[in-house]
């Protein structure tokens, strides 16, 4: 009997024109977003090959150590070796096109200085395109209509199950046979849900079409993986919206009552819930000022540093730090630069970005010794003051956003649309926790280019501020950033508490609605 049920919702829900307009608006909004999306991936990777290639080779080109705190420009104007300071590189998702995530919001590289602490990526090459209608579908995803559009197919077509089938006198008909109210509402639902597969699966296909055809995407086993957990995800969120409506036909008598209240549920729990807790968080995150804060206190940090270096070049009887002064130099040769002193601009601790000392033409003295005895001890002070200039900073421009972006991920997680939004995520390798382990993986690669100039005595050393011939740094053995994605199985651990919260919603709801149909009065 369960099947007569099945056989008679399927044919009644894929006739409706409720299916045919939701299904045909999902299929254009999946086409039209995949085409220009898929147009900003390339872009993306083209951009990121690029500048791992100018990684791979700008290396070998740095003669002196103090270059991979500069991330500035000649004293012509020119870029110091490509911006010298070493960039970790972000590969750009390839199934971001299914889910966005934290994509539109980061960037895919980080400068890795040696006195500034990495917290914020910047992009590689700002995306532009020419498309008028890329601005329209720059915030779409497939997780985005499907949570909209696909959600709202599935509250409408379960809200008329029961109710409009009582206001046709088909559903007193139905009970008056054997078959048991238990066997009819799990034909309903397995319509339902096989109703809902259709245009899901309908969309994954069109866009794994649109992705194997983009070049420069590579899908591996990982990706479809990842592509069968997302489909999965999806059919559990929209089964959870079906159970939803078929509960509030169980729950009144007339159809149109059914979609109103079907209606406002749908906007309730899909739009304006998740928006306004993620707004009201935000607003009261209140982040210009505790920026302000943070500079404010870093700013204290570094001249504390500031008074230190000059107490340790003074008692060598200098005035400034670095002590350049106690440097004889040669007249240039030819073909070399006339730099003397610093590059760029003043060397200052309280600069955003740190500049190279570049000293050409040096000359053997009894004050160079001193000289590189004061800059190994200055630029490990250096060092450990940038690390207490960045702990008055985190608490305040990295920790607390991190404690709202928790709380707004608990709070989610309350909604079966939070909560797809934010396991669909982590399928597609484009979740918050996924990027703030990059930076951690960047910091710790900042402390192996740290660990790679300490072993060398670097800081104390000429080739520090100088490459004259045969006092030339080699970097070629400079510790390279690869990204260490997640694997399936992380991916999946850390969506786990969302899938477990759908799975539980859609357990209350069978429960739910399991018990008001069986006190349904269908008369």
């Amino acid at each position: 009997m369960i099947g007569i049920v099945f056989r008679k919702e399927m044919l009644s829900h894929l006739l409706s024109q409720r299916f045919a307009a939701c299904t045909a608006l999902a299929v254009v909004l999946i086409i039209a977003n995949g085409m220009l999306t898929s147009q900003a991936y390339v872009q993306k990777k083209a951009s990121y090959l690029t500048q791992r290639a100018v990684e791979e080779t700008k290396l070998p080109e740095i003669t002196y150590y103090s270059v991979l705190g500069s991330d500035t420009n000649d004293a012509d104007g020119s870029p110091l070796i490509d911006k010298a300071a070493p960039r970790a590189l972000r590969p750009p998702r390839a199934l971001e096109v299914f889910a966005q995530g934290v994509e539109q919001e980061v960037g895919q590289a980080f400068k890795v200085l040696l006195f500034e602490v990495p917290h914020q990526t910047e992009a590689i090459v700002p995306f532009q395109s020419g498309n008028p209608y890329l601005a329209i579908f720059a915030f779409f995803d497939m997780v985005y209509i499907f949570q909209l559009v696909l959600g709202l197919l599935a509250i409408l077509i379960a809200s008329e199950t029961v109710s409009g089938e009582k206001e046709d006198s088909t559903l007193r008909l139905m009970l008056t046979t054997n078959v048991s109210r238990a066997q009819v509402l799990a034909g309903k639902i397995l319509a339902g849900l096989t109703t809902l597969a259709i245009p899901t699966a309908l969309g994954f296909i069109l866009l794994m079409i649109l992705l194997l055809g983009t070049e420069q995407v590579e899908v591996g086993v990982g990706e479809w993986v990842r592509v069968g957990l997302l489909l999965a995800l999806s059919l559990l969120y929209l089964l959870v919206f079906y159970l939803i409506g078929l509960a509030i036909s169980c729950a009144t008598h007339r159809s149109a009552t059914s979609l109103i209240y079907a209606l406002f549920t749908w906007a309730l729990l899909a739009i304006v819930l998740p928006d306004s807790i993620t707004a009201l968080l935000n607003e009261q995150a209140n982040m210009g000022e505790k920026h302000k804060q943070a500079h404010h206190q870093a700013a204290q940090v570094w001249q504390e540093f500031d008074q230190k270096a000059t107490d340790l070049v003074r008692a060598h009887g200098q005035t400034q730090y670095p002590p350049h002064q106690m440097i004889e130099r040669l007249p240039p040769q030819t073909g070399r630069g006339t730099e003397t002193a610093i590059q760029g601009g003043p060397y200052s601790s309280t600069n955003e970005q740190i500049f190279g000392l570049y000293l050409t033409n040096v000359v053997d003295s009894p004050a160079l010794a001193k000289f590189q005895d004061i800059m190994r001890t200055g630029e490990r002070l250096r060092l450990k003051y940038a690390q207490r200039a960045w702990n008055a900073k985190a608490p305040l421009i990295e920790n607390f956003p991190r404690r709202i972006q928790r709380w707004n991920a608990y709070l989610q997680r309350l909604l079966p649309a939070g909560a797809y939004t934010q396991a669909a995520s982590a399928f597609a390798g484009t979740s918050r926790r996924e990027y703030y382990d990059f930076i951690d993986q960047v910091r710790t690669y900042r402390g192996q280019i740290i660990t790679f100039l300490e072993e060398r005595d670097a800081f104390g050393s000429r080739e520090w501020f100088n490459d004259d011939e045969g006092w030339r740094a080699d970097l070629r053995d400079l510790p390279r950033f690869h990204e260490r994605g997640w694997t399936v199985a992380k991916s999946l651990r850390h969506a786990l508490p969302d899938l477990t919260a759908l799975l539980l919603y859609a357990i209350v709801l069978f429960v739910v609605a399991n018990r008001l149909f069986a006190r349904y009065d269908a008369q």
